[in-house]
């Protein structure tokens, strides 16, 4: 999802907080103005909705635009939407000259939204005029609770869904596969993450490195492993279940950013040479090998492509994100390239990726 918090674009008249925005409706209703709503995500701002706003602004005095904030339309929509963050899309919502008002809002259904502000006309596109789904029929008696009409545009329906589809479909897309570090990399603690009992405490994710990865799956059509070494579980410091939960746990959390992960592989074993050349560490014989799959090996990456069912002449780029030689290596290895993350926020790193000239 694409942001851009470095740059002041929200002070803007027209944007407005849902609760200002019903107080204003309130005065407006009662100075004998009728106010419209028209609510959706508006991701990636096209003719469709400049013309949706300009048929709306015709049914009312006043009309105000709700937009659905980031976490709902990412239920809604899937895993790559929003495009834009919510700021940016009312924003853009904003500069149009159709619209009065536009409001950022947090909830999942409509329903909430027209309940709060209240609005004379609640206008929806002409596609949704004999619909009766459950979601519309609920937003049409929601309206009329509240004393307001539905009412309809007129212009051909256009769909940010479905020109997405068309760019992924008919436009050749760059296709990246990212093998992503666990350790030192999307959570910033590497020493042996998971000795402590309560790790679930002591994780702190890499935001720069998380922003990075959701930026990389916005602009290109990304496959994403995550490859991490764990001689943790050789060494005796903690179990293969316990690498199990903080897989999960951090997945989870990237689930909650927006970002789907293809599949996590891990290799709990040491080479029998490093277990003999140091006799300090209380190795477990069981995940002692002469051969393993560690990193540098390509060995869990070729596990992941066969359970994703993939090849890597599949990619057009593969980019190995770390911070530890033996990313850099796989990357050599694989003939890939290398994002070391070490000390970088996101600006370096897509300066980084911008070097590289892909």
């Amino acid at each position: 999802m694409i942001k851009v918090d470095s740059i002041d674009l929200y002070n803007s008249e027209k944007m407005l907080d849902i609760n200002d925005a019903a107080k204003l409706i309130e005065k407006l209703k009662a100075s004998g103005k009728k106010v419209g709503l028209c609510h959706g995500g508006f991701d990636m701002m096209h003719p469709g909705h400049i013309k949706h706003f300009e048929s709306a602004k015709k049914l009312c005095d006043v009309l105000f635009v709700s937009i659905t904030s980031d976490q709902f339309v990412t239920v809604r929509k899937g895993d790559g939407r929003p495009v834009f963050a919510d700021k940016l899309r009312a924003y853009s919502v904003a500069s149009v000259s159709f619209v009065d008002y536009a409001v950022i809002t947090n909830y999942k259904l409509c329903l909430d939204v027209i309940k709060i502000l209240k609005p004379s006309y609640y206008i929806k596109g002409p596609d949704f005029i004999n619909k009766t789904t459950p979601g519309i029929t609920a937003e049409r008696e929601a309206i009329k609770s509240i004393g307001g009409e539905m009412k309809y545009t007129n212009e051909p329906p256009l769909s940010t869904t479905k020109i997405i589809k068309y760019i992924k479909e008919e436009i050749k897309d760059n296709k990246f596969l990212l093998l992503i570090d666990r350790d030192g990399t999307l959570i910033k603690k590497d020493d042996f993450f998971g000795k402590s009992k309560d790790w679930k405490g002591e994780i702190v994710y890499n935001k720069d490195v998380i922003n990075f990865i959701l930026y990389l799956q916005t602009k290109f059509d990304t496959t994403k492993y995550i490859i991490s070494n764990q001689t943790g579980v050789a060494r005796g410091f903690f179990d293969e279940k316990t690498v199990d939960e903080i897989n999960e746990t951090v997945n989870n959390e990237l689930k909650k950013r927006g970002i789907k992960t293809d599949s996590w592989q891990y290799c709990p074993d040491a080479d029998s040479i490093y277990a003999k050349k140091h006799p300090e560490y209380n190795f477990n014989k069981e995940y002692v090998k002469e051969k393993t799959k560690r990193k540098p090996s390509t060995d869990m990456v070729m596990d992941a492509l066969n359970i994703t069912k993939k090849k890597l002449e599949d990619f057009n780029k593969i980019i190995v994100i770390g911070d530890r030689i033996e990313d850099k290596e796989l990357g050599a290895n694989l003939k890939a390239f290398f994002i070391d993350v070490n000390n970088k926020n996101y600006e370096q790193l897509i300066n980084e990726l911008k070097g590289l000239n892909l």
